[in-house]
């Protein structure tokens, strides 16, 4: 007997019943993964705004450049270009000695009398404000402008806050990494168990099925289904949480500390929106095909 296709209409039916059928379990999963979304993306939003304060601390990814007494006019010019070339080089700003003497001049305006004699013979030197890109790695881009760049008297490195920093980021990055593989494994865990009670519960349906000819997508798609569906409910729910928990809680931390500067939650709303999505449907859709394959190794 040759067993025809179902339409998918008739398969969403198939999964829908499934899920209700198992309500608790199907909640619990979603419940669980909607959670270990909320708990990542909580991380994810912390982990970009820390990134973005570090970026506004003054000096945090600079290096300044002083230019050697004897580079004339044309060599000094030629440095800014060159160095606009290096990678991870974002911008270079020049300096003038005049300039710098002029600003330590008004700085220090009640001992301005000290800096009469320097006035006419500048000991201070021309130098370039160099921005990298904050998550590049400050060695490298040290040890690019030495090498490409003539005429250096001496390069200025803060890397002390640096490598602080730079250590914060990853103690945070490797919390952020182990905690989405812990919440991922219970996710599954649930997820595979909220599938496996539906496959069980439709066991003599499914030894029919097989024994009319029907092939192994036909049984299997209903149970895909209620995966991608856990999977997808999930995302959006935990989107929705996220955002409230963003808008009230954070908003009310920064009130209270009015020195800390957070993102738009538009900033963070599109990889937020796809990352859910996407471990949400990799998640349940994972779930329904090890559930499955167990089920067959033991009725195989």
């Amino acid at each position: 007997m040759k067993f025809k296709s179902p339409k998918i209409a008739y398969s969403l039916k198939l999964a829908t019943n499934g899920l209700f059928k198992n309500k608790v379990m199907t909640l619990s999963s979603i419940f669980v993964l909607l959670s270990s979304l909320v708990i990542m993306g909580t991380f994810y939003v912390v982990i970009k705004n820390i990134n973005y304060n570090i970026n506004k601390i003054d000096g945090f990814n600079k290096i300044v450049l002083f230019v050697d007494r004897d580079a004339d006019e044309y060599e000094t010019e030629e440095i800014g270009k060159k160095l606009l070339e290096i990678k991870d080089i974002e911008s270079v700003e020049f300096k003038h000695k005049d300039v710098a003497l002029q600003e330590q001049v008004e700085q220090y305006e009640e001992s301005e009398f000290l800096f009469e004699t320097y006035k006419n013979d500048n000991p201070l030197k021309d130098s370039y404000i160099i921005t990298y890109a904050p998550d590049a790695d400050v060695e490298t881009v040290k040890l690019n402008i030495e090498r490409n760049i003539e005429h250096i008297s001496k390069l200025n490195v803060n890397m002390e806050v640096v490598d602080q920093i730079q250590n914060l980021k990853n103690v945070v990055a490797i919390i952020f990494t182990w905690l989405m593989l812990l919440l991922l494994a219970v996710s599954l865990f649930v997820i595979i168990n909220t599938i496996k009670l539906s496959v069980y519960a439709r066991r003599d349906e499914i030894a029919l099925m097989r024994y009319i000819g029907a092939t192994s997508t036909f049984i299997s798609r209903p149970f895909l289904i209620e995966g991608l569906v856990i999977g997808i409910i999930s995302a959006a729910s935990a989107f929705g949480v996220q955002y409230l928990i963003y808008k009230y809680l954070m908003l009310e931390l920064i009130d209270q500390y009015e020195i800390i500067s957070i993102l738009p939650f538009s900033d963070v709303a599109y990889v937020t929106i796809l990352g859910f999505v996407a471990i949400g449907i990799a998640t349940g859709f994972a779930g329904s095909i090890i559930s499955l394959k167990k089920y067959n190794q033991e009725n195989s």
